[in-house]
């Protein structure tokens, strides 16, 4: 597979409930996706899982290039810049 399989885009959590996961974006526009079976969640660069991302966490979710509501990735941490609004 190569990079452009995949797309990303940063945003800060709103919820987590089971395999569901909303965002927003710097533009203040919802995100929902659903959890990949297999996606994989890493806070501050270390393996986590769905519930440790909490609201108002800034998040980079890696999603399916043909299925954007499917995450396959999230990472959360100090690495992943702030979703700033646009002006």
């Amino acid at each position: 597979m190569t990079k452009n399989s995949a797309t990303t885009h940063d945003g800060k959590v709103v919820s987590v409930a089971g395999d569901k996961l909303t965002t927003t974006c710097g533009e203040g526009k919802e995100h929902c996706h659903t959890f990949a079976k297999d996606a994989k969640v890493t806070c501050d660069g270390k393996a986590g899982k769905a519930a440790d991302l909490k609201a108002g966490t800034d998040v980079r979710v890696t999603t399916h290039k043909s299925d954007k509501t499917v995450a396959t990735a999230v990472e959360s941490g100090k690495h992943i810049p702030a979703a700033a609004p646009k002006a």
